[in-house]
C-alpha cells in the first residue's frame, strides 16, 4: 500500500468513471442516470476512506503530497454526504416506528375478517369492469378484471390506472388499517405484480410495485391512491418491506406529514 498507494486510489477513481461511462451508454429505461449517481456515491465512499487509511498508513511521507490531498478533497464531499445518509436510513430501518407513542395505532381486527376484507378489496380494486363491460377498445387506459387486461374509456371514474407498458399479472392488499372502533377500512397498502419489459432488460421480467391508499365506501372513488410509491422489486417480500418503511417510518419524517399508522393520518383521512 505504502509503495503503490497513490497508483492504487487513482485505480479506484478510474474505475468509478468507467463503470460510469458503461452505465451511460448501457442502460435502459431511464436508469443509466440512478446507476451513475450510485456508482460516483460508492467510488466516493470507497476512494474517501481508502485516502484517509492511505494517508494514516504513511503520514510522513505523503501529508505534503498535493496528489493524495486533491483525492481526499474530491472525493470528502459526497462521501461525507452519503455516509450521513446511509447512517440516518440505516438507523430508521432497525426504528419499530417514527410514529410518537401516543399516536401509535393499536385498533385490532379478528383475523378471519382481516383476510376477508384483503380479498373483498382486492377485488374492488378495479371494480367498474365487472359492472359494465367494454364494448369499444381505447388506447387512453389500462384495465384488469377476471384474468383479462382491457384498454378502455368506458365511465371509469372509479378505477384504478395501471402503470403504462407493462402486462398486469396481479393486485394484493398487503396491509389494511381500520376506523377507531374496528368496522370500517379507512387505509391501507396496495402491492402490483407485473410484467415489466424493462425488468432484466432485454428479457423483461416479474416486478412488484406497490403504494398507499386511502379508503372511503360512501365515496363516489372509494380507492384514492396517495403519492408515495415504491417500484423495481422482483419479488413480493421485499416490495412489501420498502413499502411499510415508508408509511410506517419514513414519511413521519417529513414535515407536515403523518406515517400511515398513526392515528392523526387516519383521522384526517
Amino acid at each position: 500500500m505504502k509503495e503503490h498507494g497513490i497508483k492504487i486510489l487513482y485505480g479506484i477513481l478510474a474505475v468509478g468513471i468507467i463503470v460510469s461511462i458503461f452505465h451511460i451508454f448501457n442502460d435502459k429505461s431511464g436508469s443509466g442516470l440512478g446507476n451513475v449517481i450510485d456508482t460516483f456515491t460508492i467510488t466516493s465512499i470507497v476512494l474517501f476512506l481508502s485516502t484517509i487509511v492511505f494517508i494514516l498508513i504513511s503520514f510522513k511521507n505523503n501529508i505534503r503530497k498535493i496528489s493524495v490531498w486533491f483525492l481526499l478533497v474530491l472525493s470528502c464531499p459526497l462521501a461525507i454526504l452519503s455516509m450521513t445518509h446511509l447512517t440516518k436510513e440505516y438507523s430508521l430501518k432497525i426504528t419499530e416506528t417514527t410514529t410518537p407513542e401516543e399516536f401509535v395505532y393499536n385498533v385490532r381486527v379478528d383475523p378471519k375478517t382481516y383476510e376477508l376484507d384483503k380479498i373483498r378489496i382486492q377485488k374492488l380494486v378495479d371494480s367498474l369492469i365487472k359492472v359494465k363491460i367494454v364494448e369499444r377498445p381505447a388506447e387512453l387506459a389500462l384495465r384488469y378484471f377476471n384474468g383479462k387486461t382491457y384498454n378502455d374509456t368506458i365511465e371509469r371514474g372509479t378505477a384504478i390506472d395501471l402503470p403504462e407498458k407493462v402486462e398486469y399479472k396481479a393486485s394484493i392488499i398487503d396491509t389494511l388499517f381500520y376506523s377507531e372502533n374496528g368496522n370500517e377500512i379507512v387505509a391501507g397498502l396496495l402491492i402490483n405484480k407485473v410484467f415489466n419489459e424493462y425488468q432484466n432488460y432485454p428479457n423483461g421480467g416479474i416486478e412488484y410495485f406497490g403504494k398507499g391508499f386511502v379508503f372511503n365506501k360512501n365515496e363516489f372513488k372509494p380507492i384514492k391512491m396517495l403519492k408515495y410509491s415504491v417500484t423495481g422489486s422482483d419479488n413480493y417480500k421485499s416490495c412489501s418491506e420498502r413499502l411499510r418503511y415508508y408509511y410506517l417510518k419514513k414519511i413521519g419524517t417529513y414535515k407536515n406529514e403523518f406515517n400511515m399508522n398513526d392515528i392523526r393520518f387516519l383521522e384526517r383521512k
